[in-house]
This record gives C-alpha cells, structure tokens and sequence, in this order.
C-alpha cells in the first residue's frame, strides 16, 4: 500500500472513531437526562401530598399531575407547577388551591377524608435544618420541645403548620398539647441542609406522630 493510501486509511478510522464517540456521548447525555426530573423555573411553586387517611394507598392529583399513589401515613415528592389556581383530588376528597412562587405546600388527606392544605415559605438554607410540625389533631395547640422544655416548634393551631431552623444536631423531641405533654417524637438525626417534617395525626388521647425527611 502506498503511503498516500496508508494515510488516507488513517485518516478514514480517525474519523469513523470520532462518528462513534460522538453518538456514545450523545446517547448517555440523553439516557442521563431521562434519569432526572427538569429543573423547577424560577418562581415556581411546590406541592407534596401526604396520606393520613386510613386507606392504605391514595391517588394524589394537582392540576394535571399526578403525584401517583400515596402509601398511608407517607408523603409524596414534591412537584412544581407555575403559580396559580388548581384542583387538588386525593382518593375520593377533592378542594382547590391557589399557589404562590417560591411557597411550598403540603396537600393531606385526614381521617376525616378531606383535605387540609399547608402553605410554608420553602428552605433554602445549607447551614440549619429545618423541623416542621403539621397538627391535625382538632381541638390541640401543639408544641415540639427538648427533653429539657426548650421549645423548638412552639403554639401550633389545629390544621396548621409552624417551622423552625435549628442546628444540626442528634435531637430527643416531645410533643405537648399546651402544658400536657402529648408523646415523645422518634429520635432523629437532623443535619445541614434537610428538612424533618413531623406529621401529628390520630387524637389527643391517642397521637400519631410520622417524621418525613423532605
């Protein structure tokens, strides 16, 4: 073979690896994309759905998204829509929301099989964490306090929702109603950057306390 042929072969495999590269890199960029959700434009309003209800799993829809099914005594990912007006249809029981940009909203469904709607401002910190306590127990003033009677979460409404950033820390956590204490929280973990979210469900005489992380 001459040497013009042997470079123009060269040239040739050169040029077939570059083809073959490129169609690799380009078919693992598009299977990385399929792998992750899009990414929330600015402005955008978050919404999760949590199942307190005594159905052991519920179908949770905002506007057109579905949020698929909700284990009881779970909450579901958040998703994001554009602020706005919507319908919320969880199981059977159905309502409306308005949401605001830049709010995170928490959807649940109750024993009672309506839903009760949560608006807090969304946590951006990488420095606290960020505990929140969810009463939906009727009749109760909730508080989240330290073993020692700090308080933490303090004063919070039936069907309500109060938050507090705090310092990442190991913490043992009770639950009173007012001045009578209520039941002793699991202990959790709380680290830089997450939210524990501590869902109060059941009655007085008999609570049920779910710690969500997110």
């Amino acid at each position: 073979m001459s040497r013009a042929n042997i470079k123009r072969t060269a040239r040739t495999r050169h040029f077939a690896r570059i083809v073959v590269t490129t169609a690799l890199l380009g078919g693992a960029t598009a299977a990385s994309a399929g792998l992750y959700p899009p990414a929330a434009p600015p402005g955008s309003a978050f919404i999760r759905v949590f199942n307190a209800s005594n159905q052991p799993k519920v179908a949770a829809q905002v506007g057109s998204k579905s949020l698929g099914d909700v284990s009881a005594m779970e909450a579901s990912s958040y998703t994001f829509l554009p602020p706005g007006q919507y319908p919320v249809k969880i199981g059977d029981a159905s309502d409306n929301t308005t949401l605001q940009g830049s709010h995170c909203y928490t959807a649940a469904i109750g024993a009672d099989s309506k839903v009760h709607q949560f608006d807090q401002q969304c946590f951006n910190s990488q420095l606290k964490a960020l505990v929140e306590v969810y009463n939906m127990i009727d009749g109760t003033t909730l508080s989240l306090r330290t073993t020692d009677g700090t308080a933490v979460v303090d004063s919070v409404a039936a069907n309500a929702a109060g938050q507090r950033e705090v310092n990442p820390i190991k913490a043992n956590l009770v639950l009173y109603d007012g001045s009578n204490k209520l039941a002793d929280a699991k202990p959790v973990t709380l680290m830089r950057g997450s939210t524990y979210s501590l869902f109060v469900t059941g009655t007085r005489s008999a609570p049920v306390l779910i710690w969500v992380n997110g």
